[in-house]
């Protein structure tokens, strides 16, 4: 498993398909594991239910992980993926996405939640109040595809909106 990189491998959680953020991550995730090359940190909440972002995709869209799973291993491309969600899970409206995606973003991490992160986390934690920043900021910057900002420039990184 040596040569992991997860700026490669996995897409941000806030990229989307079929106007669902997560998802291309979700595929990400399954296809490496599939191959062999998915670090034991990134399977541990794997299409699990429960409050990872998995668990909150799964919840959302009504879908079971291992349907979702096999579907994902089934298909070479995105796009048959996509279309199977839209046939399969629960229906939701281009504003009732966009809603849950805001929800998603806006979720700052507390309590035991928060403790796992610090410890997942240690070189973000060391430098940032990981209960200040949204959990899909966290997993930008400790995959590298945003700044860890310097010690009191958090706010920026709060005030930001994708």
């Amino acid at each position: 498993m040596t040569g992991f990189n997860p700026l490669v491998a996995l897409r941000s959680p806030r990229e989307t398909l079929d106007g669902y953020i997560i998802l291309p991550r979700l595929i990400d995730k399954v296809r490496t594991q599939a191959r062999g090359e998915l670090p034991a940190a990134y399977q541990r909440n794997l299409l699990h239910r429960g409050g990872t972002l998995d668990g909150r995709f799964l919840a959302f869209t009504g879908l079971e992980g291992e349907a979702l799973r096999a579907v994902i291993l089934s298909c070479e491309t995105d796009e048959p993926v996509a279309q199977w969600v839209a046939h399969h899970a629960t229906r939701h409206s281009t504003e009732e996405k966009q809603r849950w995606a805001a929800e998603v973003e806006g979720y700052r991490p507390a309590g035991r939640v928060l403790l796992y992160l610090q410890a997942t986390v240690p070189e973000v934690a060391a430098r940032i109040d990981c209960a200040l920043v949204s959990l899909l900021d966290l997993i930008d910057m400790d995959e590298g595809r945003l700044a860890v900002p310097a010690p009191g420039g958090v706010a920026d990184v709060e005030k930001r909106r994708f």
